[in-house]
């Protein structure tokens, strides 16, 4: 890409080119990723190239490139920072300079300059380092910013990155719980739209550029009650004058904030009993039997239960009820047991006599 400046005499001229000829070229990686810092150089048709170096200006050096600091890589093998080591590839070849650094930490961040040595027959090595530089810049976490604050069920919702690479040189690479978003990784401009939102939306999003992540921030979908049902507890046929509790239950986001009860007293029309998540007859009556549903409703919306029947018995009826039960006679014969007939036969009414009947009640069943 850079075959043009070698046309005329600019070959022949001490020069080295980056990739932004006219200004400090930037480049901004993720952590862990690996960069190309593009270069070439020139040097006059007598010379002869001897040692090439890149390196970055560390402690109290100039960070104009004018002196010397910790090597980076050098073709002669020697003064290089071990912290480079097995970390870097030279492309040497022709006239082409270009680095390419591996791994890359936080640590990396820096100016890099290439900086190369010629010489004729019988003179001494002269250096040259090539102006402007290369600017590294790894950050340290990417910023991770969610626009539009309605996070509704069918809501809208668009999911922004930002890293302080400004502009941004990779891929955003996009996460739910810690796991990759399947379909958009590799998102240019940092930004991954969702909706219609739904419950299954729900969770923790990040996002990152190579290796590198933002801190996760939690997608909470709202959604109005559902599944509200009515559970009758002890049973749903309770005796007059006892304890019955209706709980009213349901699934939301945000947990319901109100609920209301209903009694159905006719086809059309229904009766307010009362608010609570629960409602209980402390001594229920005969008059209470009857259809009940109710309403759960947080800030999002509303959404009724379905009808549950209760059936009061009462007392003369459980007392009734309980006279059959233990008047059952285990055997027919019992039923004559104590019967007294007459000793003539009766042929006036007059004459009639009137036998007595003693029923004994059946055992109890244990």
């Amino acid at each position: 890409m850079f075959q043009w400046l070698f046309s005329g005499t600019l070959a022949q001229t001490w020069s080295v080119w980056y990739r932004d000829r006219d200004r400090i070229t930037v480049i901004c990686a993720s952590k862990g990723s690996s960069v190309v810092f593009d270069c070439i150089y020139s040097y006059p048709a007598n010379q002869r190239v001897g040692r090439k170096i890149w390196f970055t200006p560390r402690g109290d050096t100039k960070q104009d490139g004018s002196q010397l600091g910790d090597g980076v890589f050098n073709t002669s093998g020697l003064t290089n920072k071990s912290r480079y080591s097995g970390r870097t590839e030279f492309y040497d070849q022709d006239n082409n300079c270009t680095l390419k650094l591996n791994n890359v930490t936080e640590d990396d961040s820096g100016r890099f300059f290439f900086r190369f040595e010629a010489n004729t027959s019988n003179q001494p090595p002269q250096g040259f380092t090539g102006s402007w530089g290369v600017d590294l810049t790894i950050p340290g976490k990417s910023r991770f910013v969610l626009q539009n604050l309605g996070w509704s069920e069918r809501d809208h919702v668009t999911l922004a990155c930002t890293s302080t690479c400004n502009p941004p040189q990779m891929e955003f690479l996009w996460f739910k719980d810690g796991r990759p978003l399947p379909g958009v990784s590799g998102v240019h401009g940092g930004q991954y739209r969702l909706g219609p939102l739904s419950p299954n939306d729900t969770g923790s999003y990040s996002c990152g550029l190579g290796k590198g992540t933002s801190t996760p921030i939690l997608l909470d979908v709202r959604y109005a009650p559902r599944n509200v049902s009515v559970k009758v507890s002890p049973s749903h046929e309770v005796v007059e004058g006892s304890r019955l509790t209706l709980t009213c239950s349901n699934n939301a986001n945000p947990a319901a904030e109100t609920y209301t009860w209903f009694q159905r007293t006719g086809t059309l029309t229904s009766l307010r009993l009362g608010m609570g998540k629960e409602h209980t007859f402390h001594e229920i009556d005969s008059d209470d039997s009857g259809l009940y549903f109710c309403m759960a409703q947080n800030a999002v919306g509303s959404q009724n239960s379905t009808e549950q029947e209760v059936k009061v018995i009462g007392t003369a009826t459980l007392l009734y009820f309980l006279y059959l039960q233990k008047a059952t006679l285990s055997r027919p014969e019992d039923i004559y047991e104590n019967m007294k007939w007459s000793a003539k036969p009766i042929t006036d009414p007059d004459d009639m006599n009137y036998a007595e009947l003693n029923f004994r009640p059946a055992p109890s069943p244990r």
